[in-house]
């Protein structure tokens, strides 16, 4: 089982995908962790006079001339049309070893863009301890394939479990708790539960969702070992 806390830990670095423009308030929270752009998303941070670390993609909507002079970015231009730009960020965050992965902005663009950036997630989130999306600046969705407990919830939060494509789990401490049940798409969702208290756990049979709840900015969202014995 793990446990969910909110720490001042930071990620080892932000992707922006191409989509709305961040919040303020999401780029002052993590100005010490790298900032990796896709392309299109670059333009958007560059207009907010913030400068990416890392500007990766096939490099089709950005242009090196709409860096400032004095900046340091550095662009990988990778063209294979095999893989999207989300995926080529997600590369290089793998070849760098970064294990705690934040993502703005895959919700953005057109809709089509959305729901394969969604089947791109699913793809990788194996291969990194933790990847958490910013999904605005008041809410945080949470990839989850395991058994999990949080303790640091606040009464009546809103709290969704949405599957990908089907879960098994029971479910403690919201107001409507599920017993050795499945949720899937198409047929049964889990969108805009509340907690009852502090404390919510997640037994895990099979299966993934995410686990969407309030962000609590600047703390960060991490996984840390829970006694098993629990159930």
């Amino acid at each position: 089982m793990k446990r969910l806390i909110f720490t001042e830990t930071k990620p080892d670095c932000v992707i922006f995908l191409q989509g709305s423009t961040p919040h303020p308030d999401i780029l002052s929270f993590f100005t010490d962790s790298p900032c990796i752009a896709t392309d299109g998303a670059a333009n958007g941070l560059i207009s907010l006079g913030v400068i990416p670390d890392i500007i990766i993609g096939d490099l089709d909507s950005f242009d090196p001339a709409h860096l400032p002079k004095h900046a340091h970015s550095f662009i990988i231009h990778i063209p294979d049309q095999e893989k999207n730009d989300f995926e080529k960020a997600l590369d290089y965050c793998k070849k760098q070893e970064y294990q705690h992965i934040l993502i703005y902005g895959i919700h953005g663009g057109d809709f089509e863009h959305s729901l394969n950036n969604v089947s791109v997630l699913w793809k990788y989130v194996d291969r990194f301890q933790q990847i958490t999306i910013v999904d605005s600046q008041q809410r945080i969705a949470i990839p989850v394939f395991f058994d999990m407990i949080c303790e640091e919830l606040h009464p009546s939060e809103v709290i969704s479990l949405i599957p990908f494509p089907h879960a098994h789990i029971s479910t403690k401490g919201l107001e409507w708790n599920l017993e050795n049940e499945v949720l899937e798409l198409s047929k049964r969702e889990g969108a805009r539960n509340r907690s009852i208290g502090k404390k919510v756990s997640i037994e895990h049979f099979e299966g993934r969702f995410l686990f969407f709840c309030d962000a609590r900015f600047p703390a960060f969202p991490v996984f840390t070992n829970y006694p098993s014995s629990f159930f």
